[in-house]
């Protein structure tokens, strides 16, 4: 008997008009299952950014509206008979924007289809309550991305516990030009002395990822005597202006960094970045799953990052990377002088990253794990 799963259409759903890392992966697994020889079609609005990258990657793609987060009956029975159309047999959402949506859509449709919710953000209350429970009721799959989002969304909803998978996001090493000898090119192209130490941070400018913190602790170690240089790499939030662009422009002038800090644009070649570094930091507040702290890790990078969200489980509770509390610049500046101080711990810190990412966060390993979701789903034993 054939798998359905193989036969009928798997749709990557967002209706997202930013770009950051849920839209990015919602393109990095479609062109992953795409190149698994599965049929799959990318659902965006149109004239996004993911649709923009879709098109790039050479994924079909089917046009969809925003419309309202909550109650968009008519969104609902369109996007029905667009999977009708298409003869959907998998849909796969991570935008929470969307749910009522596509439960909507699964209730109305006359084509019946999985739905999987690939989690991209923690839960922040719970969600017990009978409206949530009867939207959940529509979700035939909920994929947490780490062992502690399982346990947060047991606690604080009513899903079917059986129901619930742990898999973890993965990358690409590929794209990062793992295993090549790039550190002067590297720290010519973002115009870097060869010899400084610099510690890296990537992530949208956003008073969340911690930018100022990273700035604030730069200040602290450099007035000790640390020669520590930092490359903050990242673009403003899509449609929410520069205040925070400025606010680190200030920062710079404030403490005297502008020679030793680099801002950088966001760029889709991040292979510089990652090599020309000697060390990376994740200063966000509370980071889901750390798409840029596995990327550091497949280089073999030491890392500090904070302790909080999924962050800790990803560098298994300091096992291979410094801790610090969100916020915390004194404690940052202490982990990078710690860093600066014993180049044994960072090549040790850097190799026990390395060999986790390996074990955990390939994108092969990922998408793997998926796949059995999908074909849990699919033969009604999810």
């Amino acid at each position: 008997m054939s798998n359905p799963l193989h036969t009928l259409p798997i749709a990557f759903y967002c209706s997202s008009i930013s770009w950051g890392g849920l839209e990015m992966n919602v393109v990095r697994y479609a062109r992953a299952f795409r190149d698994r020889g599965y049929a799959v079609l990318i659902l965006a609005t149109h004239e996004s950014p993911i649709w923009k990258a879709a098109a790039e990657a050479e994924l079909p793609i089917a046009e969809i509206t925003r419309g309202r987060k909550y109650f968009d009956i008519l969104r609902a029975y369109r996007c029905a008979q667009l999977f009708k159309r298409h003869q959907i047999g998998l849909c796969v959402f991570r935008d929470t924007y969307d749910m009522d949506t596509l439960v909507r859509a699964k209730r109305f449709s006359r084509h019946p289809f999985k739905l999987v919710y690939h989690q991209a953000m923690q839960l922040g209350v719970e969600k017990k309550d009978v409206f949530h429970t009867r939207r959940f009721k529509g979700i035939d799959a909920w994929v947490a991305l780490l062992p502690y989002l399982k346990t947060q969304v047991q606690s604080m909803t009513r899903f079917p516990a059986e129901r619930i998978h742990v898999v973890p996001l993965g990358i690409d090493p590929q794209r990062l030009r793992i295993g090549e000898n790039r550190r002067t090119s590297s720290r010519a192209q973002l115009n870097l002395s060869e010899d400084a130490f610099v510690v890296g941070l990537m992530g949208r400018l956003d008073p969340l990822k911690g930018q100022h913190v990273a700035i604030e602790a730069l200040a602290q170690v450099r007035s000790k005597g640390y020669p520590i240089q930092l490359v903050l790499m990242g673009d403003a939030t899509l449609h929410e202006g520069n205040d925070y662009h400025r606010r680190i422009s200030a920062l710079l002038e404030k403490h005297a960094l502008t020679n030793v800090v680099r801002l950088l644009p966001g760029q889709s070649d991040v292979a510089a970045f990652y090599h020309a570094i000697d060390a990376f930091a994740l200063c966000s507040a509370g980071e889901t799953f750390g798409n840029v702290t596995i990327e550091a890790m497949a280089i073999g990078l030491p890392i500090i990052g904070t302790n909080s969200s999924g962050t800790p489980e990803i560098l298994d509770h300091g096992r291979c990377g410094l801790l610090f509390p969100p916020g915390d610049a004194v404690a940052l500046a202490d982990a990078m002088a710690e860093l600066y101080d014993h180049p044994d711990k960072r090549a040790q810190l850097a190799a026990d990253a390395r060999a986790r990412f390996e074990t955990n966060y390939s994108l092969e390993q990922s998408v793997r794990g998926l796949e059995d979701v999908f074909e849990k789903c699919m033969n009604n034993a999810s």
